[in-house]
């Protein structure tokens, strides 16, 4: 098959498994709010928020050290690297669970926790393959196993909870949300067979080597807790200053915006960020300016286009599938939409710094972020409401796209930083 060819069918399998998996979480929370209520989509939105920020919590890190290095590490390098990280991270979770389970017993609580728990590590170990195969530039591979974590279970589930009303419960949505999560580990396991996990495992563990790689992984930790607030925090500023109700309508939203940014950042970035790694370690920070710059155009225009097209079939659609009340706050859906785009406009700014291995500056534009987006929400909210939500984040990450653009393209202001640089 010619080489433009097969390039042609694998962009074309990345993308249809990519709106897949949009289409099946904008699904989700049209489901949530009309079969269930606006505080279960808010309740929902809580626990997606903790399942994202938790393995953040979690990795310390690491995992960007392990998949960074993962571009030019060999299959042997790269599995022992695995067998440290994976096991540092998967004791974690055990300990999480065995605190999870006698507590819910003793307390004679709901279980949802217990499978919240057990979604988090899955989608954990999930993230780490996506990303692990996106920076191997394994694209279809990447986007397989999303696919099953991130919308094949939702295609499975919704149609049955329509036809079985007793399905139509947080708790048996969490359950098929691990459903999914396993299975994608489990395609994981079956693509990387032929690795020398064996070989890996075999050799002796020696604490050591992550308790090196923690102190290796500091600057990065300190980042991705302030890229995941950045992220997350507005969700529970909204829960707190709005109730859960609102809060449902805040994150079915958020949910729309996302979906669309989110397209972008895994189908788009995903095959960018090996490449602009390749370009600084090959031509410095000449080359890997000059490709950025290429990208920064193609992620602005596929954004915007994206973003309209989302939130105008999102307006057009809500009459027919949502609840009545939500359609009085649409011109705070245009806000939020126009928010989360420039967040992923942003979210590129921090991908060309951090594949430039200027990873001090990634990290404080981060911590940035999230101090101006709660200063900001704090200050719009209480009075706002959902406006003063969607105002928070334009004007947050319209401020954080422009300084990390000028610090990216203007090499006179700053010097790489990451004593990691090839």
């Amino acid at each position: 098959m010619p080489a433009s060819v097969s390039r042609l069918l694998v962009d074309l399998a990345v993308m249809a498994m990519r709106a897949s998996v949009m289409a099946a979480k904008f699904a989700l929370a049209i489901f949530i709010a009309r079969y269930l209520d606006l505080s279960s989509l808010g309740l929902y939105g809580l626990a997606a928020g903790a399942i994202a920020i938790v393995p953040v919590v979690v990795n310390v890190g690491m995992n960007h050290l392990v998949m960074r290095d993962a571009v030019a590490a060999s299959p042997a390098e790269l599995t022992n690297s695995l067998r440290y990280y994976w096991s540092f991270v998967t004791s974690i979770y055990v300990i999480l669970l065995a605190l999870a389970v006698p507590l819910t017993i003793a307390l004679d609580t709901s279980a949802l926790w217990i499978f919240v728990i057990a979604v988090m590590w899955f989608e954990h170990i999930g993230y780490d393959v996506f990303y692990l195969f996106s920076n191997t530039q394994r694209h279809v591979s990447a986007n397989a196993t999303v696919f099953l974590r991130g919308g094949a279970w939702i295609l499975v589930y919704v149609p049955l909870a329509i036809w079985e009303p007793h399905l139509r419960t947080l708790s048996h949505l969490f359950g098929f949300w691990l459903a999914g999560g396993m299975l994608s580990l489990l395609l994981f396991a079956w693509m990387s067979w032929s690795w020398p996990w064996r070989e890996a495992f075999s050799l002796p563990f020696k604490p050591g080597v992550v308790a090196t790689a923690i102190r290796k992984s500091a600057l990065f930790y300190v980042g991705d807790l302030g890229f995941v607030a950045s992220q997350y925090l507005d969700r529970y500023l909204v829960t707190l200053f709005l109730g859960l109700k609102v809060a449902g309508i805040y994150f079915l939203f958020w949910t729309v915006a996302n979906a669309a940014t989110t397209f972008i950042g895994l189908v788009v970035q995903q095959q960018q960020r090996p490449l602009l790694i390749n370009a600084y370690s090959v031509g410095g920070l000449a080359a890997h300016s000059q490709l950025a710059w290429r990208y920064m155009q193609t992620t602005v225009l596929a954004t915007v286009a994206l973003s309209i097209a989302t939130g105008v079939v999102f307006q057009i659609l809500l009459p027919w599938l949502g609840p009545p009340s939500i359609a009085d706050q649409l011109p705070a859906f245009w806000l939020i939409i126009a928010g989360m785009a420039f967040r992923c406009l942003a979210d590129f700014g921090a991908m060309s710094l951090f594949t430039a291995y200027r990873d001090r500056l990634t990290t404080l534009t981060n911590l940035v972020s999230v101090g101006v987006l709660a200063i900001a929400q704090t200050a719009l909210v209480p009075f706002a409401g959902l406006y003063g939500a969607g105002g928070a984040i334009l004007i947050t990450f319209v401020g954080i796209s422009l300084w990390r653009y000028l610090l990216v393209f203007d090499s006179s202001l700053v010097k790489p930083e990451s004593t990691a640089a090839p």
